[in-house]
């Protein structure tokens, strides 16, 4: 039953507001304005296609939309991406332990910009209990990610909806972790969203490419900003997180790749 897999006291009506949903056999409706928001499946719900408008995708969004990234991303990149872009040995079991590190207890947790669930799974693997919401608006990741649900995790959602206006309570999440995926959002309305959909106290944590001023590295994201890529530096992100009342904690660096754990300071 589509009922024990969504967090339906978790979402939020895009249209009214309304926080607090109903779920039926195909579909989550919102209580207070009859909005419609249809189940894909029963562990996926649909936020985006009842709107009337969405963004336009940037080049680089758009790249994860199609049918050879959905098959590609994880099976020929996603795991050995930190190894190449940091070049130093930056193994799986590694990344998944240094994310339980900065995340720790937290539960709900977002996984947003979740693409096949990487994040997702190494969180649940330790976790199964784990009330965990996953996030992307291209519905090919999302069915990759779909595949790879184990039922020991009952808790497990996801989601189609953008960055910029989640489907979710204010002051409802203890986490958000955004995993390779910042560099392709619009940096602050998505801050704003991650520090209204956190508790006081709750975290952000963040994989992400920094911004490379001399070299190879420099001229590279420079033309990589052509298919809307953003690169920034520390400074820059800490100065954006602060503005939205997100406080960073800890700031790690592996060459090019940075992690970043950030406080909600209400």
């Amino acid at each position: 039953m589509a009922v024990s897999f969504h967090p339906v006291h978790l979402y939020r009506c895009l249209v009214c507001g309304q926080e607090g949903l109903n779920i039926t056999e195909d579909r989550i409706y919102c209580p207070q304005c009859g909005q419609i928001y249809p189940l894909m499946h029963e562990r996926i719900v649909d936020f985006l296609s009842p709107l009337p408008a969405t963004p336009a995708l940037s080049p680089a969004q758009s790249l994860a939309h199609t049918p050879l990234f959905a098959w590609g991303y994880e099976r020929l990149w996603r795991p050995w991406s930190l190894s190449l872009l940091t070049g130093e040995s930056f193994s799986t079991e590694e990344e998944a332990s240094l994310l339980r590190e900065l995340v720790g207890e937290a539960s709900p947790v977002l996984d947003l910009g979740t693409a096949h669930g990487y994040w997702s799974r190494m969180l649940l693997n330790q976790q199964p209990e784990l009330t965990l919401i996953g996030v992307d608006n291209a519905v090919g990741v999302l069915r990759e990610a779909l595949h790879q649900i184990q039922p020991q995790w009952p808790h497990y959602s996801l989601v189609r909806a953008q960055a910029e206006q989640l489907p979710l309570a204010t002051n409802s999440l203890q986490a958000v972790v955004i995993g390779a995926t910042l560099n392709e959002l619009p940096l602050g309305p998505c801050l704003q969203e991650v520090a209204r959909v956190l508790q006081p106290q709750g975290v952000l944590v963040s994989m992400h490419s920094q911004r490379v001023d001399e070299g190879w590295g420099h001229w590279a994201q420079q033309a990589l900003k052509l298919s809307g890529l953003q690169f920034f530096s520390r400074d820059e992100l800490t100065a954006a997180c602060e503005g939205v009342g997100l406080q960073v904690q800890r700031y790690l660096s592996y060459g090019v790749v940075a992690f970043i754990q950030a406080e909600v300071v209400k």
